[in-house]
Order: structure tokens, then sequence, then C-alpha cells
């Protein structure tokens, strides 16, 4: 039978089984350590300034030099052979293996050229800029405030401040937990729109699901002050929802209500929830806020049905989350086309499907900028849309300009939204904005403090800034939040090599190993590399299968 596989994903398995993805990693991330070496020995020797600009050719040029041999030649315990064709299935083995277990070789080798490009853009912009000192040091770009200022302390608790916990499903079946997240969900959303309110972010407010915890402990996790939680019971086209409201410092009850509805009077809910709050907070609804609370996004309740199923299916992040939450999100626009939410929901799927799944990238952007562009389109206040727009135009077409008036719009529409200035950072620090991307960075940790991808986006942020101590102990908060996430310990492992903290990237990688699935202790080695660190003793440089 002809093998269908389509010839790019054969093509990107014959890299992956001759290391070629390894070899980018640790060549991306080997070169950043010596560049940043480079710009500080080369200074204080007084060397010419053009030297670093020599390192940094050297840097780039050995780069497809490094590619071209891993992909002819192939390391053995005779020595250097000749790669040997791939066996007969071999790459088809390989093509189908899980997402999970073929996208960390992948990501590792997008990082490591990200680190060798980020590396050279350092030290030949520092050589380059004007303000530098006579010595060729320059002010660190993230640090043209004080590092103080840059890296921000965890602030206190807002006053007016508020955490949504997921709502506990009552209803006796548990295929209705959609709609109590769903309820929830809806009424962060509502409660972003109150003027002079913070309120954390859903992916942190969802994290203490099924927890039995102290809610003063999860006010001071959260940075808030106040906590409302609740239960549905949904019954035909009956519902029942009971929220209260909870000073977190004390654990004092300040309001509560229970709602018999009808099902297509829970819109009308949520706005008397809303403003419930805000009165018992002493917070001024805005004409605006009141006209905002009280819009239907649409008069459709099975198509907001659909959507909410497609909402609890995309935060799965899985493959089959992903694939099930484009299809609710398309039978919610299949029933009404100017249902917005559905629309930029739809958006970020169409994003994320490339990365976890078989979908075509070409289409997936595509696809994902036409759902976007009619979110907005439909609704210009959705951040969520605009946050789609941007970050498919940067990761799929590159597109800078685009991608920055679109994140403005985002920040515009809705200048907390956690998860869409996390995607802000990484892009601002893949084109050098270093320092902007950490403030964002920080804003989204305090906003959604449990959500690994902020600290993951911090961490690598912080990373390419010179903060290595403090990348090093975001990653470590991201494993703390994420522990069987493979690429978190990669990273982190880079970082410490890059730095020259070889032992400790060591055990990083050996980290990164076994949640590869090598727990054999003997498929796991030490390999001596032969760079010395500044005392001269030879050190470990990487870890690698046998």
């Amino acid at each position: 039978m002809t093998d269908q596989t389509p010839s790019y994903q054969r093509f990107f398995a014959e890299l992956k089984r001759r290391r070629v993805f390894r070899i980018m990693a640790v060549y991306g991330a080997v070169a950043f350590g010596v560049l940043q070496a480079a710009d500080v020995l080369i200074p204080a020797l007084h060397l010419p300034e053009t030297i670093i600009t020599a390192v940094a050719a050297l840097a780039l040029l050995g780069f497809p030099l490094a590619i071209a041999l891993a992909w002819v030649f192939d390391r053995t315990p005779e020595g250097l052979t000749r790669t040997q064709e791939a066996e007969t299935g071999e790459i088809t083995t390989i093509v189908s293996q899980q997402a999970g277990l073929r996208w960390p070789a992948g990501i590792a080798a997008v990082v490591g050229t990200a680190l060798l490009v980020s590396g050279v853009w350092w030290v030949v912009g520092r050589s380059d800029d004007p303000g530098a000192t006579a010595a060729g040091g320059g002010a660190n770009p993230a640090a043209a405030a004080s590092t103080d200022e840059a890296i921000p302390p965890p602030a206190n608790a807002d006053e007016n401040s508020i955490a949504v916990l997921p709502f506990v499903n009552m209803s006796g079946d548990p295929e209705n937990e959609y709609f109590s997240d769903g309820l929830s969900e809806e009424l962060i959303n509502a409660l972003v729109m109150i003027d002079g309110l913070k309120v954390a972010a859903r992916t942190s407010a969802f994290a203490f699901r099924g927890q039995e915890r102290d809610v003063r402990e999860i006010g001071a996790e959260l940075g808030v002050e106040h906590v409302l939680e609740g239960s549905v019971r949904k019954a035909g086209d009956r519902v029942r929802i009971t929220a209260q409201l909870i000073q977190a410092k004390d654990g004092f009850h300040l309001w509560s209500e229970t709602y018999d509805r009808q099902l297509d009077d829970i819109f009308a809910v949520q706005e008397e929830i809303a403003s419930a709050i805000s009165e018992q907070l002493e917070l001024t609804l805005t004409p605006e806020n009141r006209s905002t609370l009280a819009r239907r996004r649409t008069d459709d309740l099975e198509a907001y049905d659909l959507y909410l199923l497609g909402r609890h299916n995309w935060a799965t992040r899985s493959d089959e989350g992903l694939v099930n939450a484009r299809e609710y999100f398309e039978a919610a626009i299949a029933r009404d086309s100017s249902f917005a939410p559905a629309w930029a929901g739809l958006a970020a799927v169409y994003d994320a499907l490339p990365w976890y799944t078989d979908f075509p990238p070409d289409e997936g952007a595509e696809r994902g900028k036409q759902a976007a562009r009619t979110a907005i389109a439909l609704d210009p206040s959705l951040a969520e849309a605009h946050a789609a727009l941007g970050v498919i135009l940067y990761e799929y077409d590159w597109d800078w300009d685009g991608a920055a008036a679109a994140f403005e719009d985002m920040r515009v529409a809705d200048p907390d939204y956690a998860q869409g200035l996390t995607w802000e950072c990484a892009f601002l620090t893949a084109i050098g904005e270093i320092e902007d991307a950490l403030i964002l960075c920080n804003r989204a940790v305090e906003l959604d403090p449990l959500f690994m991808q902020n600290h993951f986006a911090r961490a690598a942020t912080l990373s390419v800034a010179g903060f290595t101590d403090e990348a090093v102990a975001s990653y470590d908060r991201g494993i703390e939040l994420a522990p069987n996430l493979q690429v978190l310990s990669w990273e982190q492992a880079g970082v410490l090599l890059s730095a020259g903290r070889y032992d400790d990237a060591s055990s990083a990688f050996e980290s990164w190993l076994r949640l590869e699935g090598f727990e054999e202790p003997d498929r796991i080695r030490t390999v001596v590399a032969g760079i010395e660190d500044p005392a001269g003793r030879t050190v470990s440089r990487e870890v690698l299968r046998q």
C-alpha cells in the first residue's frame, strides 16, 4: 500500500530521526552561552569590539554547518559514520506518535534557534549602541530602569479585587459540568467590565476546583480581597444558581442569593449577580457598564450552549479537546453567525490545532485570521479576538507590524487580559523589546499566578534579558504547576547551560529525559564535552540518550 503520509511530515520525522532537532537545540543554547561570555570577557580584556562581531558571525555561520553535519553523519560507539537510510516503517512510526512525543524535539529546536538569534542580537546590538560605554558594555535593555522596576515584587491585594471560583455542578450529571464552568467564566467576563474591579484570571481561579481550601488561603494565593463561589443545578429548561460573596481576609459572607429561573433567563442572572457584587463593593456602575452587562451576545440559547461546550473543550488543550472545540464553535456559528465570542473561540482553536495535532499550519493560520477578523468586526471590544489575531500574525505570518497593532487593540479592549499579555510578552521578546516584554509578563503573572504558561513565558524573557537566577526560579514555578510538561525542563536546562551551571543543567536534562519516558538508569548518561568552567575543571555539558 502506498504511504499517504504528507511529505512535510516525513521531512520533519527524518529531521528528528537524524537528531537534527537536538543539534539545533544544543547548538543554540551553547552559542548563546559563548556569546554572553564573549560580551563580558572581550571588553574586560580590552580587546577590539570587532571580535564580538566576529564571534557572532561565526556562531551564525556555524549553525547551518552543524545542521548539515547532523543530517549526513551519525555518532556511534565506533565514531562518526554516515547516517543510514531509514528502515522500512521507521518514518511512519515517528509520524504516528502522539503529538506530545513528537513536538518537544521540534519545540526545543525552535528554542535553540531563538537563543542563537537573541544572543547574536544581544551582543551586536550592544556593540552598535551609541550609548554604550567605552569598555563596550551598554545598559541592560531590561534594566533601562532599575532591576526592581523591571521585575517588580508581587503586588498586595487590591481592596476592590475578586476571584470567581468554578461553580459546583449540582445537577447529578457530570456531563453538565461544562454549563457550571461556563457560567463561572461568563461571570468573570462580566465582572471584568466593571470599572475599578480587579478580577483574577480564569486559569488561576479554576486551579482550586474540588479542593477543600480555606478561603483565606485562596485569597492570599490569588492576591484578591473577595471570593465569589456558588453552585448550579440544571434540570430541563430550569436552572437554580446559588452565589455567595466572601471576604477573603476573614471568611465572612458579605452577600448571598439564590436564583430559580428558566434557562433562557441565564443572561439576566449573570447581570444581576454582577450588579449585586458592584453594589456590595460600593463600585459605581457607569451607564456604559450597565449597557455592557445587559447586552446579550446571542439570543439563540442552543448556540450559547454549544459555545459553552466549545469553551469547556478548548480549556483542556488536548488533541481531542481542540478538535471537539472546533466542532462546537462551528455549530454555534451555524446557528447564529453574529455570535462574536464563538468566532473568537474558533480563531483561538485554529491557532492551536497545528501545534497540538496534524492540522495543516497554513490552513490553520488562514482560517484563524478569518475567524478573528470576523469576531472583531462583530464586536471590537473582544480582547480575545484581537489577541488571537495578534498571535497568528506573529507565529505564522511573521507580520510584526500587524501583530503589534492587534496586541495594542487587545490592551485597549481589556488591559488585564492575562492570556493575551503572555502572548504579547512572547512576541515582544522575539522582536527584541525586552523591557516592555518583562512588564507584560510580570502583569500576566500577577493576574494569573497559577497558570504555568505565564511563568514559562516570563522565564524565557528573563533568560534573554540576562536575569538567569530569576529565569530559573520562574521555570521552577512553572514546573511546580505543570510537573509533567517536558518542554519546561528542557528550557530550564538550556538556560542553566548557557549560564555555565553545567551540573544543574545536567540534572535538568535528566529530568527531561525521564519525562520523555527514559526511566532506566542505564539509558541515561552524562556526556563530557570538554568545555571547561572558570576554575579549569571539565564539566558536564549535556545529558543524552544512549
